[in-house]
């Protein structure tokens, strides 16, 4: 995803008018945050279609992109407090293992580690089985495990 911040504005501001819009067919036994994060990916999946950008599960991992991701969905959802602090803590080899995984482990990953989501709000988030994420989940520990203890040696929980 390359946006700029008018593309980021867009997203944003149909988003929440979709949100708005629909807020009669909310179920209150749903989580709000996967709901608004579904809402959200959808307007991401829509702009990056209509822009010819068609990764289903492209999670951006550049500085410039991180951030304008992190703006996005803490605009929306209110779900990443401190963006910054986490890119700050973001080392080149943590960055060097989620760039290896696949889009659908990376964002399964990211959704749950920093968006801090149950394993129901991203399946409904991604619009993918329960199963899937679980898998995706495990496989991306898996995977970036063992890039970091490589590189690190052992690390102790």
């Amino acid at each position: 995803m390359i946006w700029d911040e008018h593309e980021v504005a867009d997203a944003i501001q149909n988003a929440v008018l979709r949100a708005y819009r629909a807020f009669d067919r909310y179920h209150d036994d749903a989580s709000f945050r996967a709901w608004m994060f579904k809402i959200l990916t959808n307007e991401i999946f829509s702009v990056n279609r209509k822009r010819g950008r068609i990764a289903r599960f492209e999670v951006p991992l550049d500085a410039e992109e991180m951030d304008d991701f992190a703006e996005l969905v803490s605009a929306a959802a209110e779900t990443f407090s401190s963006w910054e602090t986490l890119a700050d803590a973001l080392d080149e080899d943590i960055l060097r293992a989620l760039q290896a995984l696949n889009e659908a482990e990376r964002a399964v990953l990211l959704l749950r580690a920093i968006g801090d989501l149950r394993y129901r709000e991203i399946s409904e988030c991604l619009d993918i089985p329960l199963g899937s994420v679980m898998g995706n989940l495990f496989r991306a520990r898996q995977k970036m495990r063992g890039a970091l203890v490589g590189k690190r040696g052992r690390r102790s929980p």
